[in-house]
């Protein structure tokens, strides 16, 4: 009881620093920053939810992001139409998409399910640099119109500067990670992490196996389309390098360094490895030479070799380590 009511305490005392934080850092670099974290911590919760979870290794998971992205960013240049519907739009076509590449999952998996998903992604990229008349090929879509301003009363909200977007994105994190945590921690997470730990042991007592990767596939793909779409309507760019390899590759390391398979993982891989990222800009400037993916892989190489647990998984080690020293000065204590 007492460690529910601290974890409670700790997450509300952290979103009201959350909340704050654009009034204590005006810097609109730092939130820039900040939101290209919050956006990167919906696509790897998505992502983390389909391989940590479920155990499907999806390494096209782009694709649903750049899906998301030129969706919502038609809806608003072709047809008008509010860019918060656009938001809707990107994550349902995204989760339709997810359905669609399910189906092969529920006769591959390990590597040839891998191997499929690139290639659907690597499609979809094709298609978006081939379909010029839509999507201006390589070129990209620019000029993407902003989040529709919301209107309450007399009260307007632009989204003109970087600490508006914040707090749609924050409201956005917030928001994909309390629907996962209540999946993950239902009766539906219990029956995907069953199914990747024993497909068949799953299926002898009853899990229908092939409903659930359907529907983890769709779940993933619609956050991951949402995350897309709010990446468009705040970089107002959006190219074919959406759905690229690199873009699931960074999603990959961050909830592998962060932790997979759990809620915390990707969330603190995804602002660690965020920032990082940035900072590294600096350094590559100064050395003349791109050393961001080099360190990503060594990084990654590192946490699979000595740390599989992650970032969580290195921070509970060492708060169970503090617990032990604090029982055994308790006992020693006791008996003198």
């Amino acid at each position: 009881m007492r460690t529910s009511m601290t974890q409670r305490l700790a997450a509300g005392a952290g979103i009201v620093v959350l909340l704050i934080l654009p009034q204590l850092v005006q810097e609109r670099y730092f939130l820039h920053i900040a939101v290209m974290a919050g956006i990167y911590t919906i696509l790897t919760l998505s992502w983390n939810l389909l391989a940590g979870y479920t155990g499907q290794l999806n390494l096209g998971h782009a694709a649903f992001f750049g899906i998301g992205a030129y969706t919502s960013a038609l809806v608003a240049m072709k047809l008008g139409i509010s860019s918060w519907f656009g938001l809707l739009a990107g994550g349902g076509l995204a989760a339709f998409f997810g359905f669609l590449l399910g189906f092969p999952s529920l006769r591959l998996s390990g590597p040839y399910l891998a191997i499929t998903t690139i290639g659907f992604a690597e499609i979809l990229r094709l298609v978006a640099i081939n379909w010029v008349d839509l999507t201006r090929g390589s070129l990209g879509l620019s000029g993407i119109p902003l989040l529709s301003p919301i209107r309450l009363g007399s009260w307007t909200m632009k989204f003109y500067y970087e600490r508006d977007y914040y707090y749609v994105v924050l409201a956005a994190v917030l928001l994909t990670y309390y629907c996962i945590r209540r999946f993950t921690h239902s009766e539906f997470g219990v029956s995907l992490q069953a199914l990747r730990d024993d497909e068949q042991g799953a299926q002898s007592i009853g899990i229908n196996t092939s409903r659930y990767k359907l529907t983890a596939f769709t779940l993933s793909a619609f956050f991951a389309g949402i995350a897309g779409a709010l990446f468009a309507h705040f970089a107002r760019l959006v190219s074919p390098d959406t759905m690229s390899l690199h873009v699931t590759f960074d999603t990959l390391t961050m909830t592998m360094i962060g932790g997979l398979g759990t809620i915390a993982g990707p969330i603190l891989g995804a602002v660690a490895l965020t920032f990082l990222s940035e900072w590294l800009r600096t350094l590559e400037d100064f050395l003349k030479m791109d050393i961001r993916l080099v360190l990503y892989g060594l990084l990654l190489i590192l946490t699979i070799l000595f740390m599989r647990g992650g970032l969580v998984g290195l921070f509970k080690g060492l708060a169970e380590r503090f617990r032990s020293l604090q029982r055994s000065r308790n006992i020693g204590v006791d008996h003198d």
